[in-house]
């Protein structure tokens, strides 16, 4: 889930019809911290608790030479957000996520778009909390 914000001022006619020019605000940082993982645009913010949150995993897009790494945070009830690699704080925050749940920090140079998809949250062991 890409997590656009913003105002609708680019809508325009009785219709609502997005206008050719109009391009959406995105995430602008992602913050992690003691309640949980969360994006914020400066007028907006989206996150999750940590007590809701199911599992976090990290991974790359292909193509290899121009790969995109990204997390996703996956909710309980199924619901997901995805943080991309543009995303100011993207690189601290998957080294604390991991921290948190006592995994070691992933080498993110290393992952390849045929890796599977690497799990650093939730801990190792069912009774580490963050």
């Amino acid at each position: 889930m890409k997590t656009f914000t913003g105002g609708r001022s680019g809508l325009v006619g009785r219709h609502g019809q997005p206008s050719s020019v109009t391009v959406p605000q995105v995430t602008e940082r992602v913050v992690v911290d003691d309640v949980g993982i969360r994006t914020e645009d400066g007028d907006y913010c989206f996150g999750m608790p940590w007590s809701e949150i199911q599992h976090v995993s990290v991974s790359a897009l292909a193509p290899e030479e121009h790969k995109f790494l990204y997390f996703e945070v996956t909710h309980v009830s199924g619901e997901f957000m995805e943080v991309g690699e543009t995303v100011d704080g993207f690189r601290e925050a998957v080294r604390d996520i991991a921290a948190r749940a006592g995994r070691p920090a992933p080498d993110l140079g290393a992952l390849r778009a045929s890796d599977p998809m690497l799990e650093i949250w939730p801990a190792p062991n069912p009774g580490a909390r963050p």
